[in-house]
């Protein structure tokens, strides 16, 4: 009795299952699957009931096991209207009100008199059941209506022009097949050799049916095959060596312990639970992708590593070639946006050429994607793309394109990498869609760096002057909403001993009296480190329009640079929220290493940073996020530097330190922001003698009091 847990809890996912598939664009062949789901669920619920009851109840018990029978035949007569018009899903109503009439006959058959059942007992484990005259013509007769809607399916599937429909077609097929040989097992085989112990999970049998058309109706893309082989593989182990085991204990409980069914059952459905979690992770463990996962890191660990100074077609280049390689691509583009607002082929040739304009039909549904990569397979069969269908396949068909990945700034497309068919013939599957999400990130900073800093008109003089980079990367740096307000005074330096570098300073007007600002250096040297550093206060920027959480924005900033930027990037810093008309500041320390605060009340500066944890190290930081809160009264400051200052060194190996940073800051009580900035970095080039090795970024806040800005 105890495998009747699992026929119930067969209804539920049944159900379950067949209400998450979106119904967005193929309405009624979600709504026909779903009456399927709807069938097979009333059977299964059923035939446990009856089975449940026929030892004190022969007579309900006999009703609900041939509505179970009548259940049984609807769920395949579903299967066979949808099988007419799939994938398309037309409407027939003269097929549909036939469909009506016949469920109608097949019910009254069932239901009105002995023809199916006549009778039926159980004592103890042992269920006997007698059978009606027409009973294996109408067990033949559902069988073959399954059989039918099978074939159809295959029949639809080797005429079907998309390979992913095709792909849908079979795997349905195959799931009512698996149903038929599990229902005939299990319902009618056994019990005709005397075997009736395991006849309560004979309703279970649509789920087969049930889950792969779930499965199918909602895949929208190739799946890979061996991938697929593991993970059956690992659920047949799965329920082998953990689910049949604790079936029979459940069944053993029930027993000897029948008055108490509802927590023998609830206790049954929580060990099933927490057992096959546990059983699931063991068998990931065995059975998963690791290997995949690995390939996936060698892939962006290549990308990370293309050399971005050494200009843009060196770049694209190499780029295409590690595609090639990894995708077997036949050819790669690149389109960046132009001037205009529009895309223009970067890559391959030397001249771009404009493929979409800015008022181009394409542009606005690529710039409302909520994903990054976007395979052709996806806008044939996914739902969500229903709206803008018949554009999207326009613009892959004018790229002869099989794979987008997409480089986002907000809603502006930047860039687009676009990949061709495969030289095998094959499509793109979930394999090449989770490794295409993989390197995401890594192509944005590319599509970034193609699209702001080796632009066609600046490349010849970028790979002959760096000087002409630094210019642009400086003029992102300044491009800020510097902190005005007559309650305040600020100042700051951002300065790259290198021409390139990757500190950090932006602010960000919120209101008329409150601004946002972030501080700080991403690791790293040259032109990389320059781009990480762009590509990071832009995204901060992005974040913080649609962000209005503090420590959420800083967490979603941790996981854009684990997740986005090369590998191995992390960012030292602080973010701040300055609040003038409440005479306070708020800040959030990621690992800056000088916060320094001095007060007209007190006669020392003092630190305030408290602890802080580098962001790009961790995916999820938001555990360790602390808000500080400090109070700004009349004649105080706040001075905020990188680890350039404290950690120059002069020609004997000695560190500049926070002492001496902390001397200056208190010797520069009453003088403006700009000239403790001043201040501090000729102490810091005089202590190493005229060679400060680091990048340096130092802010310098100075707070009147609110009573200034009455005067």
């Amino acid at each position: 009795m105890g495998l009747t847990i699992f026929t119930y809890l067969s209804a539920a996912i049944m159900l379950f299952v067949a209400f998450r598939v979106r119904s967005t664009g193929r309405r009624r062949d979600v709504t026909v699957f779903r009456l399927a789901a709807i069938a097979s669920a009333g059977y299964a619920s059923c035939l446990a009931t009856g089975y449940l009851l026929a030892a004190d109840d022969a007579g309900t018990a006999l009703i609900l096991l041939r509505w179970a029978g009548a259940g049984a035949i609807w769920s395949f007569m579903a299967f066979l209207r949808l099988s007419f018009t799939f994938p398309y899903g037309r409407r027939l109503v003269l097929v549909d009100l036939l469909f009506l009439a016949a469920a109608g006959l097949v019910a009254w058959q069932f239901t009105a008199g002995d023809a199916y059942l006549a009778e039926v007992r159980r004592v103890a484990l042992e269920f006997i059941r007698f059978e009606g005259p027409s009973y294996s013509l109408f067990a033949m007769a559902g069988a073959l209506v399954g059989i039918l809607a099978a074939v159809i399916l295959v029949i639809r599937g080797f005429m079907i022009k998309s390979r992913v429909y095709r792909q849908q077609a079979f795997l349905i097929a195959a799931g009512i097949v698996g149903s038929v040989a599990f229902g005939y097992v299990v319902s009618i085989y056994l019990p005709q050799a005397g075997q009736n112990v395991a006849y309560p999970i004979g309703g279970a049998s649509r789920i087969v049916a049930i889950l792969a058309s779930s499965y199918a109706l909602s895949s929208t893309r190739l799946f890979h095959v061996p991938t697929v082989a593991k993970t059956i593989l690992s659920r047949v182990l799965l329920i082998a060596l953990f689910g049949a085991p604790l079936g029979l204990l459940v069944g053993v409980m029930l027993l000897f312990r029948l008055s108490m069914l509802f927590i023998v059952l609830a206790a049954g459905f929580a060990g099933f639970i927490l057992i096959g979690r546990a059983a699931d992770r063991f068998a990931q463990s065995r059975f998963g992708s690791a290997r995949d996962e690995e390939s996936r890191e060698e892939l962006e660990a290549a990308i990370a590593h293309i050399d971005l100074s050494a200009g843009r077609e060196s770049v694209l280049g190499e780029l295409s070639g590690i595609l090639a390689q990894e995708f077997g691509a036949q050819w790669f583009w690149m389109l960046s946006e132009d001037d205009a607002g529009g895309l223009s082929r970067v890559f391959p040739g030397n001249d771009e050429v404009v493929v979409a304009n800015a008022d181009s039909p394409i542009i606005e549904p690529l710039a409302s994607l909520d994903r990054g990569v976007v395979l052709k397979t996806d806008i044939v069969a996914d739902p969500a793309f229903a709206l803008h269908k018949t554009a999207l396949l326009q613009f892959f068909e004018t790229l002869g394109a099989e794979a987008l990945i997409l480089a986002k700034e907000g809603r502006r497309i930047i860039g687009v990498f676009a990949l061709g068919p495969k030289r095998s013939g094959v499509d793109y599957s979930v394999l090449d869609y989770e490794s295409f999400q993989a390197i995401h990130g890594k192509l944005f900073v590319v599509a970034y760096y193609v699209r702001h800093v080796a632009r066609e008109s600046l490349l010849a003089t970028v790979e002959k002057e760096i000087g002409l980079a630094d210019q642009i990367v400086r003029a992102v740096q300044e491009t800020i909403d510097p902190i005005r307000h007559p309650a305040v005074d600020v100042a700051f330096v951002c300065q790259s001993t290198r021409q390139l570098g990757g500190d950090l300073y932006d602010s960000v007007r919120l209101s008329e009296h409150r601004w946002f600002f972030v501080v700080g250096d991403v690791s790293g040297k040259g032109l990389n480190a320059a781009m990480s550093m762009v590509i990071l206060k832009s995204m901060i920027r992005t974040l913080l329009r649609e962000e209005k959480d503090f420590i959420k924005l800083v967490a979603r900033t941790n996981a854009f640079i684990k997740e986005q930027l090369p590998r191995g990037t992390f960012f030292a810093g602080a973010f701040g929220f300055i609040a003038l008309d409440k005479g306070s500041v708020y800040f959030i320390n990621c690992g800056i290493p000088a916060v320094f605060f001095h007060s007209p009340g007190l006669e020392t500066v003092i630190e305030v940073q408290g602890d802080g944890k580098m962001l790009g190290f961790v995916k999820n930081i938001e555990p360790y996020l602390k808000t500080r809160k400090l109070a700004l009264p009349p004649g105080s400051s706040l001075v905020i530097s990188t680890d350039g200052i404290v950690e120059s060194e002069n020609v004997r190996g000695e560190r500049y330190g926070k002492e001496r940073l902390v001397r200056i800051i208190a010797e520069s009580k009453g003088t403006s922001a700009e000239d403790t900035i001043k201040a501090i970095l000729k102490s810091a080039t005089s202590f190493s003698d005229g060679k400060i090795e680091d990048d340096v970024t130092v802010v310098a806040i100075n707070y009147h009091g609110r009573k200034e800005k009455r005067a």
